[in-house]
C-alpha cells in the first residue's frame, strides 16, 4: 500500500508542533512507511503457536507417515545379494604393461553383459533363465587394486541368487578368455544375504516435521505481513494519521476524550455534542454508546450521540457534519484496516471532520504484553495526547 502525503500548512498545536491531525487532510498519514513491527510480530506468532504444531503433526503425519507406509509396511518382495571377489592376473612384465593392458570397471561390465559372457553364465545354470533375466542381476566393481574384480548378483530368491553368482565364477574361470589376461581364480565366493534397504524414518519424519514447521511460519508471516487489521491503537495514528483514543482498557481513555473534545461546546441535550460513528457495518451504535458511557462517564455524557457506519448508511454525514467532534469506533482484528481508510475518505469528502478514532474490542492481553510495564507511557506518545 502505498503512503499518500499529509499535505501542507497544517495547524500548530499547544506545543507549537505540526501534526497530522491538524491538516485539512486529516486521514492522510505516512502509513506506507510504517516500519516492521518485530515485537508485535513474533507476540503474533506466539499466538499461532497451536495453529503452527498442528500444521506440523499434521506434515508429519502425511509425509512421515506415508514414506514409513511405502517403504516399510507395503514394501515389496525381498531382494538377495551376493558378491564375489576374484583376482585376475593380467600377462603384463612390468608395471608399464599392466598399466596399458588392464580392464577397467565400465569394460568389465561391458564383458559381462554381453552376448558372449552371458551364453557363457546359462551354459552353467540349470533352471533356464533368459540372457535378459541373468543381464539385470549382475554388476561388476573395480575397486583400488585393479587385479581385484568383484561382481554382485542381485535376485529375488537366495537359490536363484546363489546358483548365478556360481555360473558367473565358472564363466569368468573356466570360459572367459582374452589375450590381455593368464588366468583368473576366485578369491572369495559370495553367499546370498538379505539385502536391508536403506529406510530411513526417524530422518523422515524429522524432516517432513521441519518442513512442515517451515511451511506454516511462512505462510503465517505472509499473512501478518499483508494483514490490514488494527492490533494497537497507535496503528491509527501511524497509518492514518488520526489520533487514538486508546482502547476501552486503556487508563488514559477518559482523560483523552475530555482533552481531544474540550473545545467541543455544550449542548442542552442528546445530538447537540460530538458524535460515534461504527466503522464496520455490523457494530451497533447503541451498544457502543453505551459501553463507553459506562467506561467514562465523565467525558461521554447526554449529549453524545452515535450513528452507524458510512458504509452502511451513507446519509449519517448529515448528522456527523452537525456534530460537535467525531470518534470513530473501529474494531480491532476483522482486517478494519481498508475499511477505516475508506471511511475517513469519504467523510473527508463529505467535509466531515474527525476528531479521534478508538480501536473496539480490542485484544487487550496482547497490547499488555505489547507495551508491558510503561503501557501508559507508549500510550501517550502513540495516541497523540498533547498536555495543555
Amino acid at each position: 500500500m502505498t503512503g499518500r502525503g499529509t499535505g501542507q500548512g497544517g495547524e500548530m498545536d499547544v506545543r507549537g508542533e505540526d501534526r497530522p491531525w491538524n491538516r485539512g487532510n486529516l486521514w492522510k498519514g505516512c502509513y506506507g512507511k510504517e516500519p516492521f513491527d518485530l515485537r508485535l510480530t513474533v507476540l503474533r506468532m506466539l499466538r499461532r503457536l497451536p495453529l503452527i504444531a498442528a500444521v506440523t503433526c499434521v506434515g508429519v503425519l502425511v509425509f512421515g507417515g506415508g514414506y514409513y507406509v511405502k517403504n516399510v509396511l507395503l514394501r515389496s518382495q525381498k531382494e538377495y545379494a551376493a558378491t564375489s571377489v576374484l583376482r585376475v592376473e593380467y600377462a603384463a612384465e612390468s608395471v608399464e604393461d599392466l598399466m596399458q593392458s588392464y580392464i577397467n570397471e565400465m569394460s568389465w561390465n561391458t564383458y559381462m553383459q554381453s552376448h558372449m559372457f552371458l551364453e557363457m553364465v546359462q551354459g552353467h545354470l540349470e533352471e533356464g533363465l533368459t540372457e535378459q533375466e541373468v543381464a539385470e542381476t549382475l554388476e561388476a566393481f573395480v575397486w583400488s587394486d585393479i587385479r581385484v574384480l568383484s561382481f554382485t548378483v542381485t535376485a529375488d530368491s537366495p537359490e536363484k541368487c546363489r546358483d548365478i553368482v556360481r555360473a558367473a565364477e565358472a564363466a569368468l574361470t573356466e570360459d572367459f578368455d582374452l589375450g590381455e589376461i593368464d588366468f583368473i581364480y576366485v578369491v572369495d565366493p559370495g553367499e546370498p544375504e538379505e539385502v536391508i534397504p536403506d529406510v530411513r524414518v526417524w530422518r523422515a519424519v524429522v524432516l517432513s516435521g521441519v518442513l512442515s514447521c517451515f511451511f506454516a511460519v511462512t505462510v503465517l508471516l505472509l499473512k501478518e505481513t499483508g494483514d490490514d487489521s488494527l492490533w494497537l491503537p497507535a496503528h491509527i495514528r501511524r497509518r492514518y494519521g488520526v489520533r487514538s483514543a486508546g482502547t476501552l482498557g486503556s487508563r488514559g481513555l477518559e482523560q483523552n476524550l475530555l482533552y481531544f473534545f474540550r473545545n467541543r461546546g455544550q449542548g442542552d441535550g442528546e445530538g447537540t455534542g460530538p458524535a460515534v460513528c461504527m466503522v464496520q457495518e455490523d457494530m451497533e451504535p447503541g451498544q457502543v454508546l453505551e459501553r463507553l458511557r459506562r467506561a467514562c462517564p465523565e467525558a461521554v455524557d447526554g449529549t453524545w450521540s452515535a450513528t452507524a457506519s458510512p458504509l452502511k448508511e451513507p446519509e449519517v454525514c448529515e448528522t456527523l457534519r452537525n456534530a460537535a467532534g467525531i470518534l470513530l469506533a473501529v474494531r480491532s482484528r476483522d482486517h478494519g484496516g481498508k475499511k477505516l481508510e475508506y471511511v475517513l475518505e469519504y467523510l473527508e469528502q463529505q467535509n466531515c471532520e474527525v476528531t479521534a478514532a478508538i480501536l473496539w474490542d480490542a485484544d487487550e492481553k496482547l497490547i499488555d504484553r505489547y507495551y508491558g510495564k510503561k503501557r501508559t507511557d507508549y500510550e501517550r506518545r502513540d495516541t497523540g495526547v498533547c498536555d495543555e
